[in-house]
Protein backbone atom coordinates (compact mmCIF):
# COMPACT_ATOMS: atom_id res chain seq x y z
CA UNK A 1 0.00 0.00 0.00
CA UNK A 2 1.15 3.55 -0.69
CA UNK A 3 0.44 6.21 1.88
CA UNK A 4 -0.69 9.42 0.18
CA UNK A 5 0.22 11.58 3.14
CA UNK A 6 3.78 10.44 3.70
CA UNK A 7 4.60 8.71 0.42
CA UNK A 8 5.51 5.45 2.11
CA UNK A 9 5.26 2.16 0.25
CA UNK A 10 4.64 -0.90 2.40
CA UNK A 11 4.73 -4.49 1.20
CA UNK A 12 3.54 -7.64 2.95
CA UNK A 13 4.13 -11.32 2.14
CA UNK A 14 6.69 -10.77 -0.58
CA UNK A 15 10.21 -11.91 -1.25
CA UNK A 16 12.79 -9.25 -0.43
CA UNK A 17 14.57 -9.68 -3.79
CA UNK A 18 11.44 -8.70 -5.69
CA UNK A 19 9.70 -6.13 -3.56
CA UNK A 20 9.97 -2.58 -4.87
CA UNK A 21 10.28 -0.87 -8.23
CA UNK A 22 13.29 1.44 -8.44
CA UNK A 23 11.12 4.52 -8.49
CA UNK A 24 9.82 3.66 -5.01
CA UNK A 25 13.14 2.43 -3.60
CA UNK A 26 13.78 5.41 -1.31
CA UNK A 27 10.25 5.46 0.07
CA UNK A 28 9.88 1.81 0.95
CA UNK A 29 9.27 0.72 4.52
CA UNK A 30 9.28 -3.01 5.18
CA UNK A 31 8.62 -5.24 8.14
CA UNK A 32 9.31 -8.92 8.32
CA UNK A 33 7.89 -11.29 10.91
CA UNK A 34 9.99 -14.38 11.43
CA UNK A 35 8.91 -17.53 13.22
CA UNK A 36 10.39 -20.86 14.16
CA UNK A 37 11.10 -22.58 10.81
CA UNK A 38 9.60 -25.79 12.18
CA UNK A 39 6.26 -24.07 12.74
CA UNK A 40 6.64 -22.32 9.40
CA UNK A 41 6.97 -25.64 7.61
CA UNK A 42 3.96 -27.16 9.36
CA UNK A 43 1.83 -24.10 8.60
CA UNK A 44 2.84 -24.29 4.94
CA UNK A 45 2.25 -28.03 4.68
CA UNK A 46 -1.18 -27.97 6.32
CA UNK A 47 -2.15 -24.95 4.19
CA UNK A 48 -1.30 -26.74 0.96
CA UNK A 49 -3.39 -29.69 2.12
CA UNK A 50 -6.45 -27.44 1.94
CA UNK A 51 -6.06 -26.68 -1.77
CA UNK A 52 -9.36 -27.37 -3.51
CA UNK A 53 -7.97 -28.22 -6.89
CA UNK A 54 -4.58 -28.91 -8.41
CA UNK A 55 -2.46 -31.47 -10.18
CA UNK A 56 -2.85 -34.18 -7.58
CA UNK A 57 -2.17 -35.28 -4.04
CA UNK A 58 0.67 -33.63 -2.16
CA UNK A 59 3.72 -35.61 -1.18
CA UNK A 60 3.77 -37.01 2.34
CA UNK A 61 4.80 -34.84 5.25
CA UNK A 62 8.17 -36.61 5.34
CA UNK A 63 8.81 -35.98 1.65
CA UNK A 64 7.75 -32.34 1.88
CA UNK A 65 9.87 -31.88 4.98
CA UNK A 66 12.92 -33.21 3.16
CA UNK A 67 12.28 -30.82 0.26
CA UNK A 68 11.87 -27.91 2.67
CA UNK A 69 15.20 -28.71 4.33
CA UNK A 70 16.86 -28.91 0.92
CA UNK A 71 15.56 -25.46 0.00
CA UNK A 72 12.50 -26.25 -2.10
CA UNK A 73 9.89 -23.74 -0.95
CA UNK A 74 8.27 -20.51 -2.03
CA UNK A 75 10.86 -17.84 -2.98
CA UNK A 76 13.60 -20.46 -2.65
CA UNK A 77 15.28 -21.70 0.53
CA UNK A 78 13.32 -20.43 3.51
CA UNK A 79 16.37 -19.82 5.69
CA UNK A 80 17.93 -17.73 2.92
CA UNK A 81 14.70 -15.75 2.77
CA UNK A 82 14.87 -15.02 6.51
CA UNK A 83 18.59 -14.25 6.31
CA UNK A 84 18.05 -11.70 3.53
CA UNK A 85 15.65 -9.71 5.68
CA UNK A 86 17.91 -9.97 8.73
CA UNK A 87 20.81 -8.54 6.74
CA UNK A 88 18.61 -5.76 5.38
CA UNK A 89 17.45 -4.96 8.91
CA UNK A 90 21.02 -4.81 10.23
CA UNK A 91 22.12 -2.62 7.31
CA UNK A 92 19.17 -0.24 7.43
CA UNK A 93 17.11 -0.49 10.65
CA UNK A 94 15.28 2.73 9.81
CA UNK A 95 13.72 1.12 6.74
CA UNK A 96 13.39 -2.52 7.82
CA UNK A 97 11.71 -3.80 10.98
CA UNK A 98 12.44 -7.40 11.94
CA UNK A 99 9.94 -8.96 14.34
CA UNK A 100 9.56 -12.38 15.98
CA UNK A 101 6.17 -14.07 15.65
CA UNK A 102 6.42 -15.98 18.91
CA UNK A 103 7.07 -12.82 20.92
CA UNK A 104 4.38 -10.83 19.14
CA UNK A 105 1.85 -13.61 19.65
CA UNK A 106 2.52 -13.72 23.37
CA UNK A 107 2.73 -9.95 23.98
CA UNK A 108 1.14 -8.04 21.07
CA UNK A 109 0.56 -4.65 22.74
CA UNK A 110 4.14 -3.30 22.76
CA UNK A 111 4.74 -4.53 19.22
CA UNK A 112 1.65 -2.80 17.87
CA UNK A 113 3.10 0.41 19.31
CA UNK A 114 6.51 -0.34 17.79
CA UNK A 115 5.01 -1.06 14.37
CA UNK A 116 2.88 2.10 14.46
CA UNK A 117 5.91 4.22 15.33
CA UNK A 118 7.99 2.53 12.65
CA UNK A 119 5.40 3.35 9.99
CA UNK A 120 5.21 6.96 11.14
CA UNK A 121 1.76 6.70 12.68
CA UNK A 122 2.47 6.38 16.39
CA UNK A 123 -0.40 6.52 18.85
CA UNK A 124 -1.13 9.84 20.51
CA UNK A 125 -1.44 10.27 24.26
CA UNK A 126 -5.18 10.70 23.81
CA UNK A 127 -5.43 7.45 21.84
CA UNK A 128 -3.42 5.64 24.49
CA UNK A 129 -5.71 6.98 27.20
CA UNK A 130 -8.81 5.85 25.30
CA UNK A 131 -7.44 2.34 24.89
CA UNK A 132 -7.05 2.53 21.12
CA UNK A 133 -3.99 0.27 21.17
CA UNK A 134 -5.91 -2.46 22.98
CA UNK A 135 -8.79 -2.07 20.53
CA UNK A 136 -6.43 -2.45 17.56
CA UNK A 137 -4.92 -5.60 19.09
CA UNK A 138 -8.38 -7.06 19.66
CA UNK A 139 -9.63 -6.09 16.21
CA UNK A 140 -6.61 -7.64 14.48
CA UNK A 141 -6.21 -10.67 16.73
CA UNK A 142 -6.05 -14.16 15.27
CA UNK A 143 -9.21 -15.14 17.11
CA UNK A 144 -11.20 -12.14 15.86
CA UNK A 145 -10.14 -12.56 12.25
CA UNK A 146 -10.71 -16.32 12.25
CA UNK A 147 -14.26 -15.86 13.55
CA UNK A 148 -15.32 -13.19 11.08
CA UNK A 149 -18.29 -14.34 9.03
CA UNK A 150 -16.29 -13.84 5.82
CA UNK A 151 -13.71 -16.38 7.02
CA UNK A 152 -16.15 -19.11 7.99
CA UNK A 153 -17.50 -21.97 5.92
CA UNK A 154 -16.74 -22.34 2.23
CA UNK A 155 -16.36 -18.70 1.24
CA UNK A 156 -13.79 -17.50 -1.30
CA UNK A 157 -12.35 -14.09 -2.14
CA UNK A 158 -14.37 -12.73 -5.02
CA UNK A 159 -11.52 -10.64 -6.41
CA UNK A 160 -9.34 -13.70 -7.13
CA UNK A 161 -10.57 -15.87 -10.02
CA UNK A 162 -10.13 -19.64 -9.67
CA UNK A 163 -9.06 -19.26 -6.05
CA UNK A 164 -7.77 -22.62 -4.80
CA UNK A 165 -8.22 -21.77 -1.11
CA UNK A 166 -11.25 -20.96 0.95
CA UNK A 167 -10.90 -17.95 3.23
CA UNK A 168 -10.93 -20.26 6.24
CA UNK A 169 -7.75 -21.96 4.97
CA UNK A 170 -5.71 -18.94 6.02
CA UNK A 171 -6.59 -19.44 9.69
CA UNK A 172 -5.47 -22.62 11.39
CA UNK A 173 -4.38 -22.47 15.06
CA UNK A 174 -1.93 -19.60 15.38
CA UNK A 175 -0.30 -21.73 18.04
CA UNK A 176 3.40 -21.46 18.85
CA UNK A 177 5.19 -24.82 18.94
CA UNK A 178 2.51 -26.82 17.15
CA UNK A 179 5.27 -28.46 15.09
CA UNK A 180 5.71 -30.87 18.02
CA UNK A 181 2.42 -32.51 17.01
CA UNK A 182 3.83 -33.40 13.58
CA UNK A 183 7.62 -33.62 13.60
CA UNK A 184 9.82 -36.26 15.19
CA UNK A 185 12.76 -35.22 17.39
CA UNK A 186 15.08 -36.22 14.53
CA UNK A 187 13.25 -33.95 12.08
CA UNK A 188 13.35 -31.05 14.54
CA UNK A 189 17.07 -31.59 15.09
CA UNK A 190 17.66 -31.47 11.34
CA UNK A 191 16.09 -28.03 10.99
CA UNK A 192 17.82 -26.77 14.14
CA UNK A 193 21.14 -27.92 12.71
CA UNK A 194 20.49 -26.11 9.44
CA UNK A 195 19.64 -22.95 11.38
CA UNK A 196 22.85 -23.14 13.38
CA UNK A 197 24.86 -23.57 10.20
CA UNK A 198 23.09 -20.79 8.29
CA UNK A 199 22.77 -18.21 11.08
CA UNK A 200 26.08 -18.76 12.88
CA UNK A 201 27.87 -15.52 13.85
CA UNK A 202 25.05 -13.35 12.47
CA UNK A 203 23.16 -12.63 15.71
CA UNK A 204 20.09 -14.27 14.27
CA UNK A 205 20.36 -17.47 16.28
CA UNK A 206 19.85 -15.49 19.47
CA UNK A 207 16.73 -14.01 17.92
CA UNK A 208 15.16 -17.48 17.71
CA UNK A 209 16.02 -18.50 21.27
Amino acid sequence: MLSKTKGTLCFRHICRTGYSPNRFRNRVVRWFTSGDPKDTFISMWTFFQKQKFGSGTLNSLEECFDMFCRGFSGYGPYLDHVMSYWKAYKENPNKVLFLKYETMRGHPLPYVRILAEFMGYGFTAEEEEKGVVEKVVNLCSFETLKNLEANKGEKYREDIPLNAYQNSAYFRKGKVGDWQTYLTPEMAARIDGLMEEKFKDTGLLEHFQ
